[in-house]
This record gives C-alpha cells, structure tokens and sequence, in this order.
C-alpha cells in the first residue's frame, strides 16, 4: 500500500529557525549579507574571498570558515561550479508576505485563454469613426 504525499504547506516548509537560533558570529552574518548584495538572493555568485574580506573588513580566514559553517548549516547553497547562492527558505522565512503570496501562487487555479481571447481585437467605437472622417491638415 502506497501512501500519498502529504499536502503542501507553505507556513511549515518555507520557514526555517531563526537567526538568532543558529548562533552566527558577526563575521558569518556580514559574509551572508556580502552574498545577498552581490546577488547571491537570485542567482549564483562566486565569493572572491579577498574582496569580501576587504568590503567587510576581517580576515581572509574568517571569510573562509564564515563560508563553511554557513553552508553547512545550509543557510548557502553551493554549486558544483564553486558559487553560492541563499537558501530560498532563508528568504522566505524573513518575508512573510512573500511566502503568503507563493503559497497562492502554488495553489490557485492556472490561468488559461478563451475564446474572446483568441479572436481579433475589436476597434472601439471613436477609434472606428477617426478613421472615416478626414480631417483638413491646418
């Protein structure tokens, strides 16, 4: 007998433990928001570490263990090409409304075209008569 997959919920998938849970260093948290601003929230980025060492001011090591212990927990993503990207959950879990409006987005009906959507586009009425009349050029 199979069973079938629990129901989607968004308020118990899209949410993770607080950041304060987690007990991140200062370092950790600034090598987290140096990602989100190089767009590491949307896509891959590769993390220069001297250029982030530089911009948050601390060492290169304490960027390379901050990188570490950030993927491990799973807060980073990592790539097989080397970059990193913020756990989508992360995100989620710190925007509440966001998370509200994808979990309509999942559960509301698609949106398909009918009939009048597919015929040709009707004319309006004073666009029809600008048409016919000829107007003297002044």
């Amino acid at each position: 007998m199979t069973t079938a997959p629990a129901p989607f919920d968004p308020e118990s998938e899209f949410v993770t433990p607080p950041l304060y849970l987690l007990n991140l260093s200062a370092a950790q948290r600034c090598v987290l928001d140096w990602i989100e601003r190089q767009g590491g929230l949307f896509a891959y980025v590769t993390v220069a570490v001297e250029d982030a060492a530089a911009d948050i001011e601390h060492a290169e090591s304490t960027v390379y263990d901050a990188l570490a212990r950030l993927t491990d927990i799973g807060l980073l993503v990592r790539d097989d090409a080397g970059g990193h990207r913020i756990n989508a959950r992360y995100f989620f879990s710190a925007n509440p409304d966001f998370r509200r409006l994808v979990a309509a987005a999942l559960v509301d009906p698609p949106i398909t075209p009918d009939a009048r959507a597919e015929a040709p586009r009707k004319i309006g009425n004073t666009a029809a008569r600008r048409r016919r009349e000829i107007r003297p050029v002044r």
